[in-house]
């Protein structure tokens, strides 16, 4: 048996569907804006405490985007939207929302952590009942939904950045009783962090310590858009649709507009492609190679 030692690589796939609302602007989901606040720049930055260590980031471009959206102020959430939104000035409607999604979390380990917020979520129940809202949010005062707006934002940032803003860490000693300028505070917090999440990726690439790999643009899945009948080579026994769908020229167009948006916000062409899932065929080599990808990865041997 050798006695070298195993090489292994890590690919760390950082992705998010593209949320946006073509007419409204906005985004229908906040995982963007949540996420990049909780795991995207500390899983970069650390590696500056292992200058030894060499890592591999995919990155898919609609991310990117819709990051950089968040960033220039041209993308928004509703969610967010009812955090900037003064505590006194809600609907009921919204507050029936906020009610609704502002306890989307980990209850053990980003809820109950925090006795206000925990006491916030069995306020309102575990599990209400459907329908229920509309009467439980009367229960609620001015300072509860201004506190929650706060503790909904503050526990998806990541500890790690409690160090570098003191601002955080006192939030959460104190607890309870928030003001609006509180809020704008740790909003102006969030978007800092969101601004330094793609410069980190840039700056740590052109130092040699990481690749950074991309994805076609919309994560599709590149097989079935270059023809649905190929999925029958590795699922027969499924039903393929009624009318085949097979368009090439979609393939290239997905990894083309990757490989633009790759240069454009880290300055060089991407050498690897993640395809969507994993999923490729012999079929749509020819396609990564056409655009100078160098090495792809699946997840079947």
């Amino acid at each position: 048996m050798s006695q070298e030692p195993l090489k292994v690589i890590f690919l760390w796939h950082m992705h998010q569907p593209d949320y946006r609302d073509t007419e409204s602007g906005s985004s229908m989901m906040p995982w963007v804006r949540l996420h990049g606040t909780k795991d995207y720049l500390d899983m970069v930055t650390i590696l500056d405490d292992f200058p030894n260590v060499r890592q591999n980031f995919n990155l898919v471009p609609s991310l990117l985007d819709q990051l950089q959206g968040y960033v220039d102020g041209n993308l928004t959430d509703k969610n967010l939207e009812l955090t900037i939104k003064k505590a006194d000035s809600l609907t009921v409607d919204e507050k029936v929302f906020i009610l609704d999604y502002f306890f989307h979390a980990h209850w053990d380990n980003m809820v109950r952590p925090f006795p206000r917020y925990w006491e916030l979520l069995k306020m309102r129940g575990f599990h209400p009942a459907h329908g229920s809202l509309n009467d439980i949010q009367r229960y609620f005062s001015n300072q509860d939904f201004l506190d929650l707006q706060i503790w909904y934002n503050l526990i998806w940032i990541d500890p790690v950045f409690h160090e570098q803003y003191d601002f955080l860490p006192n939030l959460i000693r104190r607890g309870r009783n928030f003001n609006e300028t509180d809020k704008v505070e740790l909003l102006n917090i969030q978007q800092k962090i969101l601004g330094r999440i793609i410069p980190a990726y840039r700056e740590r690439q052109e130092r040699g310590q990481i690749e950074l790999s991309t994805t076609p643009y919309y994560h599709p899945i590149l097989p079935l858009l270059y023809d649905t009948n190929l999925a029958e080579i590795s699922q027969p026994y499924d039903p393929l649709p009624n009318l085949r769908f097979s368009h090439p020229e979609d393939v290239s167009a997905q990894i083309d507009r990757a490989v633009k948006q790759h240069e454009y916000y880290f300055g060089s062409r991407p050498k690897g492609m993640w395809p969507s899932e994993g999923s490729v065929c012999q079929e749509i080599i020819p396609f990564f190679e056409r655009a100078g990808i160098k090495w792809i990865a699946t997840d079947e041997g």
